[in-house]
């Protein structure tokens, strides 16, 4: 039962203070949250930019991960203890390569070229004193509203930005993960490509990419996920990722792994190599995952030593996905938001590089709801904006 009007004011000024406090401290998380972002999609326009004819895989790679130091060291500078710079390296998956390809320099993959029409993924991420913002576009090299994608290229394009536009309206509170991976699976079916099985939405928070919650698309059915309730203030790391492959499986080239994460286990390193790569980890990337570029140590000792970090779970690895069918391509959308009641927060800003100009699918959502939903703001106006709105189309034009 809530209180009358007229109650003494010394009994409400503790609760009003306490809201006060709490807005105010969220305000402050999400002025990091969002910083992040600005920094991430600055990176990610920076890469976009110079993914050429020609430019190589490696050279994206460290035109990402400069952007992405070069923002986070340019804010807060005050606050020398504050922990801040990637949240996840650039990775730059080409065609059927689906995600975190982000090859050593002394790979052959590393100098890949670009060529014309090629499909790129280009994900990464930064943090500000823990939180942190990834997200990921896909782009094809050479194109233009002068020379459009078309085709199942298009499609694929289309649908996964899409799935991520249907994502991103769905995440408020009182919404079941389960229902938010059905409705996502359902817009990208309209354009007839796969769901990439098993691809995983994260809750995240200070220092976390990997929380409780879980949007699973396209789940192995041996690994169906945990249905979680959404609520407000959650925040997401969100991935679609599509192919035009046969069945949406995805295969993985261990050998081409790079990326490492630490887990939070414990366990007593037996060798002293083993013992000093892992306290570079901690010192270097903290809990955010990593390319084994970023240790110093030399290439044979960083090998041992990672080695025995995996074998004991003290680091966990983010393979090299892919689509084995022959002539597939993939596409992926990625963002990070926080889950509000009146409609989702972006922490990433809208991808730069998609258009209905540049991409030209000739297949469209049907489904009516769908529609209806993609149709909608992902915020919704204040009362008082809603009615000055109005208004404004109620108004007879000059």
């Amino acid at each position: 039962m809530s209180a009358p009007a007229d109650t003494n004011p010394t009994t409400t000024a503790p609760a009003d203070d306490a809201a006060a406090k709490a807005a105010a401290a969220f305000d402050v998380v999400l002025t990091k949250y969002k910083t992040a972002g600005e920094i991430t999609s600055k990176a990610i326009k920076a890469v976009i930019q110079a993914a050429k004819e020609g430019a190589t895989v490696g050279e994206l790679c460290k035109v990402g991960d400069d952007a992405v130091k070069e923002g986070t060291g340019s804010v807060y500078k005050s606050d020398k203890k504050m922990a801040k710079g990637s949240a996840f390296p650039t990775t730059i998956s080409i065609n059927h390569i689906i995600c975190n390809n982000a090859p050593l320099s002394t790979s052959e993959s590393y100098s890949q070229a670009l060529k014309a029409d090629d499909v790129v993924k280009i994900q990464l991420g930064s943090h500000i004193d823990g939180y942190p913002a990834i997200a990921a576009e896909t782009i094809v090299v050479g194109a233009s509203s002068a020379k459009p994608v078309s085709g199942v290229t298009a499609d694929a394009i289309k649908a996964a930005y899409v799935g991520a536009e249907a994502a991103i309206r769905l995440l408020k509170p009182g919404t079941i993960t389960t229902e938010v991976a059905k409705e996502v699976e359902k817009a990208i079916k309209e354009f007839d490509v796969k769901v990439v099985e098993g691809m995983q939405t994260n809750q995240v928070d200070k220092d976390v990419i990997d929380g409780k919650k879980k949007i699973v698309l396209n789940p192995d059915p041996q690994q169906r996920p945990d249905a979680s309730k959404l609520e407000e203030g959650d925040v997401f790391a969100v991935d679609v990722s599509v192919t035009t492959g046969k069945d949406g499986k995805t295969k993985t080239d261990d050998s081409a792994t790079t990326i490492y994460k630490k887990t939070g286990s414990t366990y007593l390193l037996k060798m002293a190599t083993s013992r000093k790569v892992f306290s570079e980890i901690q010192k270097r990337a903290g809990a955010f995952p990593f390319q084994l570029g970023l240790l110093e140590d030399s290439e044979r000792g960083r090998t041992m030593g990672v080695r025995e970090c995996v074998n004991h779970n003290l680091i966990t690895s983010f393979e090299v996905s892919y689509d084995g069918t022959p002539g597939a391509v993939t596409t992926q959308f990625f963002f990070t938001a926080i889950v509000s009641a009146k409609g989702a927060i972006r922490v990433t800003p809208a991808p730069s590089w998609y258009s209905a100009e540049v991409v030209k699918s000739e297949k469209e959502v049907k489904d009516e709801a769908l529609k209806k939903m993609l149709e909608q703001p992902v915020r919704q106006a204040g009362k008082k904006a809603a009615k000055k709105a109005a208004a404004a189309s109620a108004a007879p034009s000059a």
